[in-house]
């Protein structure tokens, strides 16, 4: 094994789709002001302005440690000026800057234990001055961005910490509760489970730690109040003149106002989530399309692909050929009246064979409590109330015969992509930026900082194993696995699936191993499994849920047997998802392993690698040779380019779509009167 940071398939950590990106984004309209943007995002991505914020940050450091000497009342009342001074001139003035966050680290030390480190206060500094902080895994970001945030809340404007689920909303929130009281910051947390009564009082505080999928729905659901004239701005401004509010209505303004977004794992919210649109919907019946989901769904697995019909794997779509056309076209006459015509009863069939050849439970969705629930693909988690629009989501449930439900009618919607542009201050921080640099410069305006790591990572990486099928590589792993336990380690094995979660497990356990599975289904028992992780002899089957904010702490047996080792059993789509995972072990200079199994059955491969590449390489089934190495890792990091580059090219369509409405004018009606 050799030591190599990073652990992935592609060496150095550049982004392996950046060509793809970049002959996208020549796509933006030409001209001087493209070529003057391009090269001032150039300019700020270079480092040339990342060197001053280090500077700064010693300078923090060194007056946060002479901060030792003061007493409680001198600490609090330097704290009470720092403020003042911060909230006249919050990004200029570098003096008093310096001194806040040198104050605040101090009380960071005081109450909560924890000293911040010259490069946790070169983050925060990034942060503050509205930049992307890109912080190894395991170097402190849940501290980096409290202390850019307790600055923010200083301002008087509201201050929202993005977190990617609602465990971290809560998680980070609790653990920051003290440093926010000690610097007189008032602070709260919105997750799914909190009521609707009671968010106006809980975003009335300086900071709130909220996902961002109920920030925006909340915005959303404010928007829409306020067009209906129910909003509390709006009910005040009515009684001042004297009218008097329908008393059937409350005020429902949830959101104080939005300012300012601080945004925790920054890829995952801004890029891999960004085109999702959050839409407010309400139900709206549709007549027999339970009769015709039900019946198509049926006829389905009747038809044969390559014959009846093609899979586009790349796509994950279908085209109808004769014979599936021939079968649809008998059973016409059984369909409601509604979905008789052809090109209604088409897309339908369409869409019951799309499920029936792509959609996999385990994979996409879950059967939970007699509902289909669907399974982001980025974290692993289940996501409830989340459906697909044009029929999907009524196909799937016909082919898991559970309730029908209606579609849904939107009432209105926007893309985290909108969203997130329309901040008056946006900022962030993530362990795996620097592959979506030029995307995240051209759509938000956030240049990335790469911070340093406090200490020398000493992460090691095993040679690349290849498998031709499924069934060869569990082997591997767990043969991998088991020789890993013995030895004392602790193991964490990364899949992309719940099913896959639980194959290996089995297998595991047919060994004599006890392995415990965290994935979607588990994830009430989230922070129990992850507290556990680091034991010697501990294996941990996990799917993408451990790849982001989870801090496996090791025990010293571990340690000193090599650390925590992570199994790539399968790897993503994206090549930052795998370097997430791997940034779970090596933390804060630990040591650790990493090993990759590659599959030419894996869906990456299946999708996007050419069937004579795919042959070609099957002859090398195995550990691969160093000399054929090269080979391999270019095969599948061109994989991942593929993907990257045709994930990119929707968001650049949405990106459009936002840009145009954004500039579109309202039309006026004119006519003679």
């Amino acid at each position: 094994m050799s030591a190599t940071w990073p652990p992935l398939l592609s060496a150095g950590g550049a982004a392996a789709a950046a060509p793809h990106r970049l002959r996208a984004l020549e796509k933006l309209p030409k001209g001087l002001d493209a070529w003057v943007d391009r090269a001032h995002g150039w300019w700020r991505r270079r480092g040339f302005h990342v060197s001053p914020l280090w500077q700064l940050a010693l300078a923090c450091h060194a007056q946060c440690e002479r901060l030792d000497a003061l007493d409680e009342t001198a600490l609090a009342q330097a704290l009470r000026l720092a403020q003042e001074q911060l909230r006249r001139d919050p990004l200029h003035a570098k003096g008093e800057l310096v001194h806040a966050l040198a104050l605040v680290g101090q009380q960071a030390r005081r109450v909560l234990g924890m000293r911040p480190y010259p490069v946790q206060m070169m983050g925060a500094l990034a942060l503050h001055q509205g930049w992307l902080a890109e912080m190894a895994t395991g170097e402190g970001k849940t501290l980096t961005v409290a202390l850019a945030a307790v600055l923010a809340g200083w301002s008087g404007r509201p201050c929202h910490v993005i977190t990617a689920n609602d465990y971290l909303a809560e998680r980070d929130a609790q653990t920051m509760q003290a440093l926010y009281a000690a610097c007189g910051v008032s602070l709260a947390s919105v997750h799914a489970q909190v009521e609707a009564e009671r968010r106006p009082g809980l975003y009335e505080a300086d900071v709130v730690y909220v996902t961002p999928k109920e920030l925006l729905a909340d915005h959303l659901r404010d928007r829409l109040a306020a067009s209906a004239g129910q909003d509390a701005h709006w009910q005040d401004f009515s009684r001042w003149l004297g009218q008097s509010a329908d008393p059937s209505t409350t005020p429902l303004l949830l959101v104080r106002g939005l300012h300012t977004a601080i945004v925790d794992e920054a890829d995952s919210v801004l890029i891999d989530e960004a085109v999702t649109p959050l839409i407010l919907s309400a139900r709206r019946p549709s007549r027999g399309l339970s009769e015709a989901a039900i019946l198509l769904a049926q006829l389905a697995p009747q038809l044969e692909p390559g014959r009846d019909y093609e899979r586009v794997a790349r796509t994950r779509t279908v085209e109808l050929r004769g014979g599936a056309l021939a079968a649809l076209a008998r059973l016409a006459e059984q369909l409601p009246p509604v979905w008789r015509p052809a090109p209604r009863r088409e897309e339908l069939l369409r869409q019951a064979l799309q499920v029936h050849s792509f959609f996999m439970p385990g994979h996409q969705y879950l059967v939970h409590e007699g509902e289909i629930v669907l399974l982001d693909e980025f974290t692993g988690r289940m996501t409830p109330g989340r459906t697909l629009t044009a029929g999907l989501h009524q196909a799937i449930e016909a082919k898991e015969q559970v309730a029908i439900t209606d579609p849904n009618e939107s009432l209105t919607q926007m893309s985290f992509q909108a969203f997130f542009r329309g901040f008056a201050r946006l900022s962030g921080s993530t362990g795996t930026a620097w592959e979506a640099v030029d995307e995240l410069w051209r759509v938000y305006r956030l240049p990335v900082a790469r911070i340093p790591t406090h200490r020398p990572r000493r992460t090691v990486t095993a040679p690349l194993q290849l498998s031709a099928d499924t069934a060869q590589k569990w082997q591997g792993v767990a043969r991998e696995v088991v020789q890993l336990q013995r030895s004392g380690r602790a193991v964490l094995v990364g899949v992309r699936s719940v099913e896959s979660s639980l194959t290996v497990a089995q297998l595991l356990r047919q060994q004599g191993l006890q392995p415990v599975v965290l994935n979607a289904v588990e994830h009430d028992k989230e922070a129990d499994i992850v507290a556990v992780a680091g034991r010697s002899g501990a294996v941990t089957i996990a799917t993408n849920m451990a790849g982001r904010g989870t801090d496996i702490k090791l025990h010293p047996a571990v340690e000193a047997s090599g650390g925590l080792h992570v199994t790539i059993a399968e790897i993503n789509e994206s090549a930052r998802i795998d370097r997430q995972l791997a940034g779970r072990c090596g933390r804060q200079g630990d040591p650790g392993s990493v090993s990759v199994h590659l599959c030419l059955q894996d869906n990456l491969a299946v999708r996007y690698m050419p069937v004579p590449l795919r042959q070609l390489l099957r002859l090398f089934s195995g550990q691969v040779p160093a000399w054929l190495a090269p080979l391999v890792r270019w095969a599948f990091v061109w994989s991942q380019a593929r993907a990257e580059a045709d994930a990119f090219a929707r968001r650049f369509s949405v990106l459009r779509h936002d840009d145009w409405l954004a500039s579109a004018l309202p039309f006026e009606q004119r006519g003679a009167s």
